[in-house]
């Protein structure tokens, strides 16, 4: 118990410590702006083109969804479909068919949204002669039991590779939140392939915290739907979790980041979710059991205290799941995550 409370010390301040580290960079990076550039590009809405690297299906969700979602709905970008005619060039990649990719070479105002899975730095990186913004979803290894070890980054990188994260969609929101609902615990996680071997331990403790408490008739385990990342949100999984009072979730054991997360905070359920160090590097990062509720992988007592606790104070996991849900909807959705990057590259913006 004591190793798990030095773990635990450990892992918080290590999270402090990159959160202040990176807060550094962040304003090191402002701190370099020409005033009049800065000015410029504040006071114009930008137009912006997202790049079509040729390789779809691959990462549909995040092309045609997050960034289109994101980048047409805030309110200082517009998109436009040459790249003759932008001011920024978004390329959006997952790294799914890597030698079919076509990066922006010869384009000026690139920023790289990197969603591919995994701790290596774009390696069609050096081929952009004008990146101005390198911004990756998996940006933290783990260890075997998905405790945070260090980051993702790359030397080569002017101003250095920033942590990102999937957000909310409009697709994803439950419109009737408030409605009664009739299943008590959800874990939907799949447990094949290797990355999945937390998740498969975790599925393992609620399907047997289930069966202790004789909850199987109000409880489902076990995938459900066929909603891949190359497709659209599955309507049926989508009810699954509206219907939902507990969601219990967790992401790969070797890095950060999956569409759960947030699939399962705008159902408006209370989640649990392994813990995690990105959020706490977006601006507005949650907070435990106000949000959601953060669990160790190591620790199955915890797991299981925490979970009784909330089945038994039902209106108290309500409480936290509708605050996760409007949290997600002020802070968290896609134009939030424009912000975010628009705030780390104005200004290297070079605008004619």
């Amino acid at each position: 118990m004591e190793m798990m409370k030095s773990e635990d010390a450990k892992f918080r301040d290590e999270t402090v410590w990159q959160v202040n580290n990176l807060q550094k960079q962040i304003q090191s990076i402002l701190a370099s702006s020409s005033g009049s550039n800065a000015q410029d590009s504040n006071n114009r809405v930008l137009k912006v083109h997202l790049w079509d690297d040729s390789t779809l299906p691959n990462g549909y969700r995040e092309k045609k969804l997050y960034s289109v979602e994101g980048f047409a709905t805030h309110p200082r970008t517009t998109l436009v479909d040459s790249p003759e005619d932008a001011d920024l060039i978004v390329w959006v990649s997952v790294r799914g068919v890597l030698e079919k990719e076509i990066p922006p070479a010869n384009y000026k105002n690139v920023v790289l949204l990197d969603y591919a899975d995994g701790c290596i730095a774009h390696q069609k990186r050096g081929e952009l002669k004008h990146m101005i913004g390198y911004f990756k979803r998996s940006f933290v290894s783990r260890d075997s039991n998905s405790v945070y070890k260090g980051n993702c980054t790359a030397d080569d990188v002017i101003g250095g590779v920033l942590p990102f994260a999937y957000s909310g969609l409009e697709a994803l929101v439950n419109k009737d939140v408030h409605k009664e609902r009739k299943t008590l615990i959800t874990n939907v996680l799949r447990t094949e392939n290797h990355h999945n071997k937390v998740r498969a331990r975790v599925v393992h403790w609620t399907k047997s915290f289930i069966e202790q408490h004789g909850l199987e008739n109000k409880s489902v385990i076990g995938d459900v739907g066929d909603g891949y990342s190359a497709s659209d949100f599955d309507s049926t999984y989508l009810a699954l979790l509206a219907d939902s009072k507990i969601i219990v979730t967790c992401n790969p054991f070797n890095w950060e980041g999956d569409f759960r997360l947030w699939e399962a905070l705008l159902s408006g359920a209370l989640v649990m979710v392994d813990q995690m160090a990105i959020p706490n590097w977006m601006p507005h990062p949650f907070v435990h059991k106000k949000h959601l509720v953060f669990f160790d992988t190591r620790n199955q007592t915890e797991f299981n205290s925490l979970l009784e606790y909330y089945v038994k104070h039902e209106d108290e996991a309500r409480q936290i799941g509708e605050a996760g849900y409007n949290f997600v909807l002020e802070h968290h959705m896609a134009k939030d995550r424009v912000s975010y990057i628009l705030d780390n590259i104005e200004s290297r913006l070079v605008l004619d």
